[in-house]
């Protein structure tokens, strides 16, 4: 086995692992379609490149037997991509709703707080 077979495995381990903990986590603090599609894209990354680096290492003949697992594996990493992008738009959106409210919240209960100081009624 080469260097090409570990370059996709130390991407793997550096980089895609990490990513994927990190959206399992995600989902298991939020169950939402976000961070489910998150979680999906995140394990399409993952595979892909151990799918191409299979393909690689079949060996290949006339009928370029390995070829179908690159392609695939490609397609696969395309799909993830989609997915992690997807998720991640999502879980911006709904934390940027969770602030907003936050920031409601906020200000109403700064507003009654100046109602009991005040000692008028609530």
């Amino acid at each position: 086995m080469g260097s090409e077979f570990y370059f996709p495995v130390l991407i793997n381990v550096v980089i895609l692992i990490p990513f994927l903990v990190g959206a399992v986590l995600l989902v298991r603090a939020v169950k939402n379609w976000a961070t489910i599609t998150l979680l999906v894209g995140a394990s399409c990354l993952t595979l892909a490149p151990l799918l191409a680096s299979i393909g690689y290492l079949i060996p290949s003949g006339p009928g370029w037997e390995g070829l179908s697992y690159v392609f695939a594996g490609m397609g696969l990493a395309g799909v993830g991509l989609l997915g992690c992008v997807a998720g991640a738009v999502g879980v911006g959106i709904k934390y940027s709703a969770t602030v907003r409210r936050a920031k409601e919240l906020e200000v109403l209960l700064q507003q009654v707080q100046e109602r009991i100081d005040s000692g008028g009624r609530i």
